[in-house]
C-alpha cells in the first residue's frame, strides 16, 4: 500500500461515488476500483458495500477511514518537513486549540514569536475539547492549547501553564440574579443549569459535577447543548444559568447577558500548552522558550 494513495480512499469514503472520486484524483474508475479491492484483499476485510447507491462503508471501512486521515496528515507533514530541511527553513509549527479562551492565552506568545522569527510558519487548527489529548498522542500537531482537564496524565507529554482563573455564572436579562455582582454557591446550585454536552467539552463536564459534589451539592443540569451560541441563546430566552471562564468575552451577545462572580467557588480552570517531550521540531523549541 502506498501512503500517498490513501487520499483516494479518503475521497471515496467522503463522496461515496467511484466516478466522482476518480475524476477528482485524475485516475480511471477501473484503477480506483482495483486500489480499493487491493486494500480489501490486503486486510481481508470488506470496506464498502457496493450493492447500495450510493455505496456504503462498512464498520471496518469507517475504522480504516479514521486511521487513514491520521496517516495521511502525518504523511503530508513529513513531505513538508523534508522540503523545509532541503531549503534550510524552520519547519512549520502545528498548533491546535479548542476555544476562544485558548486563543486569548496564546496570542501574546504568538506575537512575540513572530517578532523574533518573522519567517516562521504557524498552522492553526481548531479542535473539540475531547480531541485535545488525541491530537498529541497521534502526532497530529506539535502543540495543543486547551484546558488542563482534557490532557491525560502521560509520562511522554509535557505542559506549560498559559493562563488560569475561575468560572463565573452567566445569566440573561430578566433572570432574578441579573443585577447581582456576586452570588453564593447556594444560589447557584438552586437554579437549573445549562452546559455544553460531554461530547463537546469532554472531562470538563465531569469535573464540574465532581466539584459541586465535593462542596456538598448535586448540580442540577437541566439542559445540554453542542455549541456556545445555542447555550447563550437558551440562557437569554429560557432563564438558565451557565458557566463561562472569567476571561471569556461575552460582548458579542449584547447587553442581555452577563457574567456574575461566584463566592468562594471551587470552579477554576487552567489553560496549558501540551507537547510531546520527544518532539524535535526546532520551531516548537523556539516557541516554548517564549512561554
Amino acid at each position: 500500500m502506498h501512503i500517498e494513495k490513501l487520499k483516494y480512499y479518503i475521497d471515496l469514503y467522503e463522496c461515496r461515488n467511484f466516478t466522482e472520486t476518480a475524476k477528482k484524483n485524475f485516475i480511471s474508475q477501473a484503477a480506483l476500483s482495483q486500489f480499493i479491492s487491493s486494500l480489501e484483499k490486503e486486510f481481508s476485510l470488506l470496506l464498502f458495500d457496493r450493492n447500495t447507491t450510493p455505496i456504503k462503508p462498512t464498520k471496518a471501512g469507517t475504522s480504516f477511514y479514521e486511521e487513514s486521515l491520521v496517516l495521511y496528515k502525518q504523511y503530508k507533514y513529513l513531505l513538508e518537513r523534508m522540503n523545509k530541511v532541503k531549503t534550510n527553513e524552520m519547519p512549520a509549527l502545528r498548533i491546535a486549540y479548542s476555544s476562544a479562551v485558548d486563543i486569548q492565552a496564546l496570542l501574546p506568545i504568538v506575537s512575540k514569536f513572530k517578532e523574533k522569527y518573522p519567517e516562521a510558519e504557524l498552522k492553526l487548527n481548531r479542535i473539540t475539547l475531547k480531541e485535545a489529548d488525541e491530537y498529541i498522542s497521534k502526532d497530529l500537531c506539535d502543540l495543543v492549547v486547551s484546558f488542563s482537564t482534557e490532557f491525560i496524565d502521560n509520562p511522554t507529554t509535557k505542559f506549560k501553564l498559559l493562563k488560569e482563573g475561575q468560572y463565573m455564572a452567566v445569566v440573561g436579562k430578566g433572570h432574578k440574579f441579573f443585577d447581582k455582582n456576586v452570588i453564593t454557591k447556594e444560589e447557584l446550585y438552586s437554579q437549573p443549569i445549562i452546559m455544553l454536552s460531554r461530547k463537546v467539552i469532554g472531562n470538563i463536564y465531569d469535573k464540574v459535577l465532581e466539584r459541586a459534589k465535593a462542596e456538598g451539592y448535586d448540580l442540577f443540569i437541566e439542559k445540554t447543548v453542542d455549541d456556545i451560541e445555542t447555550e447563550m441563546f437558551s440562557i437569554i430566552t429560557e432563564g438558565y444559568i451557565g458557566f463561562a471562564p472569567d476571561s471569556q468575552n461575552l460582548s458579542d451577545y449584547g447587553e442581555g447577558i452577563r457574567k456574575i462572580s461566584i463566592k468562594d467557588t471551587s470552579h477554576r480552570y487552567s489553560v496549558e500548552a501540551c507537547y510531546h517531550k520527544n518532539n524535535n521540531n526546532e520551531t516548537l523549541k523556539a516557541f516554548l522558550q517564549l512561554i
